[in-house]
């Protein structure tokens, strides 16, 4: 069952340069969360770690650095990774189509498989293949 972001405790937002992302390269591509307390780690990159506990429901969302571009950016799709679990897999909200929700079921450190969609205005669209990583407490 799809989780509303209302419910997501986790906020990870990616933001894209659409003018720096060319041929599927990350950069342009910047990570951020809401668990500066916590201690993530690269923040601001496509590498980012971020901290949570065992548990916690994690919200991603994609927005395009500059507000006036006609570019269009999407998450396509997560890839399999230990630290969702038996059920934790991201799918989109429930109450936000352009979010995913999932939860961190796993003790330990793992990276996850993201896939953006980068409609850039007047161009041709791309895919850009990123690998953050999350490192769960018990």
């Amino acid at each position: 069952m799809a989780i509303p972001t209302t419910s997501c405790d986790v906020q990870v937002q990616i933001w894209v340069d659409d003018n720096a992302v060319t041929n599927g390269s990350t950069a342009g591509v910047y990570l951020v969360d809401n668990r500066i307390s916590a201690g993530p780690t690269h923040e601001g990159t496509a590498n980012l770690n971020t901290a949570a506990s065992k548990g916690s429901n994690v919200c991603w969302q994609v927005f395009l650095i500059n507000p006036k571009s006609t570019s269009q950016v999407s998450i396509a799709a997560f890839g399999n990774s230990s630290a969702w679990g038996f059920s934790g897999q991201p799918q989109t909200a429930s109450d936000n189509a352009s979010a995913y929700t999932g939860t961190v079921q796993n003790a330990g450190t793992a990276s996850y498989p993201v896939s953006l969609n980068v409609q850039v205005a007047g161009g041709s669209g791309i895919t850009v293949k990123l690998n953050p990583s999350v490192t769960v407490s018990a």
